[in-house]
């Protein structure tokens, strides 16, 4: 039966969209792009995440009052940067801020970025999706709190317009003995179904724009950090962090079919590069462009528009400026002051009353704990010269288990007063720490330097 009901909503789209596409056919049409997002609700002690999905609350927000309308945001991979992890992959960390809100096994397109629900948003996964664990490197062959929360389990094309836009999956890591460079680790690729699949949308859509979108690159050249400094980590090869299987392949399809843009992530850098394995303006006319994207947690985005006759990729942006993070933090109601501190600030909120407060140095041991129970409370810290973190609780947060500001005793610059996984670090919940989540004393610490047509692959 679920099936049946699956057929015909496809099929009543399909005849909808058709006349979309009629009337129109050359209509410009603008989209975001973003990538490795690492929305998380516990602590990562080996790479970057959003905690709490508190950025991606952020440039949601941000995305759905940007101007002009995007027709839709594209996620390419690294949803979650534990998607395996039981009970639920931490993907709820972000449906949260993504609307409908209770949605089982979502179908494509299902989520909106706006209450409204005229901004949808698309996904592939990425290798953090097939992810049991940061340490040990573990991980399984299938999606399965993926297809639970977010998307089913497929390749598939949408159409709108006068383009078409390819989402496939790049695999989880490839075979770890045959991974010179583990830090960058390959995917395991496409299969012959999937490059069988993608030959016929493609060649069946020749006189439209194309695009395709996974999370690994297919061609990794060294490009720039989120923050516009140059990009500093290992890469070994243009193969090195892409597909283990199939990338010429993918790379021969899109020569011969004209493929205008391939949009990935997975590096965490912003880089445009051409098969020729050079680094290239983002219009360059040349061929197809190999497009990488910062990481989201990072607050990169690009933002990409489809004309008649040209695909045009935006610079790399960056999204929640300082201004936008500290309204964000202000929302919250929460004060820390002085923040930097000689050891004496007051903790406040004009919203919410705390019943707690906690803070932890950097090797996650309890320094300090006061009982509140009321909306202020005088600090006085006898501690040396660092970085501490300071956990609220209230009875009011409904969608943040523990809430973390930093505390920077006379030396550090502030941050806004507001801190999520940053290069410093941050100590989360012990009950929900990535590795460990029954247990209520091991911490761990992250420290680091409506639209036309939608094809599913029915190999796969």
């Amino acid at each position: 039966m679920k099936k049946l009901t699956l057929f015909l909503t496809a099929v009543a789209v399909l005849t909808l969209n058709l006349k979309l596409e009629t009337l129109n056919c050359f209509a410009q049409f603008s989209f975001v792009h973003i990538t490795d997002l690492h929305v998380s609700d516990a602590v990562s002690y080996v790479n970057g995440c959003d905690l709490n999905g508190i950025t991606a609350q952020c440039y949601l927000k941000e995305f759905a009052n940007l101007n002009p309308k995007p027709a839709f945001v594209i996620a390419t991979g690294d949803i979650s940067n534990i998607g395996n992890i039981t009970s639920d992959g931490m993907y709820p960390t972000f449906t949260q801020f993504l609307f409908p809100q209770s949605v089982i096994s979502p179908g494509i397109g299902a989520y909106f970025i706006d209450s409204a629900k005229t901004i949808p948003i698309y996904f592939t996964p990425g290798n953090h999706d097939y992810k049991t664990s940061l340490a040990p490197p573990l991980q399984l062959s299938v999606l399965n709190y993926y297809s639970a929360y977010i998307a089913p389990d497929t390749d598939y094309a949408v159409t709108i317009n006068n383009a078409v836009i390819l989402f496939m999956r790049s695999g989880n890591e490839g075979p770890y003995w045959n991974d010179l460079d583990p830090l960058n680790s390959e995917g395991s690729g496409i299969s012959d179904a999937q490059c069988h699949w993608l030959r016929n949308i493609l060649s069946s859509n020749n006189n439209k724009r194309k695009i395709i979108v996974m999370h690994h690159p297919t061609v990794d050249v060294a490009g720039t950090n989120s923050d516009g400094s140059p990009f500093t980590g290992t890469i070994l090869s243009a193969a090195d962090g892409s597909l283990f299987n199939n990338r010429t392949t993918l790379l021969n399809i899109c020569d011969s079919n004209n493929v205008d843009i391939v949009l990935t992530g997975h590096v965490h850098q912003n880089v445009v590069a051409s098969r020729a394995e050079n680094v290239v303006s983002e219009n360059w006319s040349g061929g197809t462009r190999y497009v990488q994207t910062g990481a989201a947690f990072n607050r990169s985005y690009r933002i990409i528009t489809v004309g008649s006759s040209l695909v045009t990729v935006s610079p790399p942006m960056l999204s929640c400026t300082a201004g936008d993070v500290n309204e964000l933090s202000k929302s919250l109601n929460i004060v820390v002051y002085p923040n930097p501190s000689t050891g004496q600030f007051q903790v406040s909120s004009s919203k919410f009353q705390v019943q707690s407060v906690e803070i932890y140095n950097v090797l996650g041991e309890k320094i300090y704990s006061s009982i509140i129970n009321g909306q202020s409370s005088a600090i006085n810290l006898n501690a040396p010269n660092g970085v501490y973190f300071l956990q609220l609780k209230t009875e009011h947060f409904d969608y943040i288990s523990t809430f973390c500001l930093t505390l920077i005793i006379e030396s550090l610059r502030e941050i806004g007063g507001f801190f999520i996984c940053s290069p410093i670090g941050i100590v989360s919940n012990p009950s929900r720490s990535a590795n460990n989540r029954n247990s209520s004393k091991s911490w761990v610490i992250s420290t680091f330097n409506k639209w036309n047509n939608i094809n599913f692959n029915p190999l796969l």
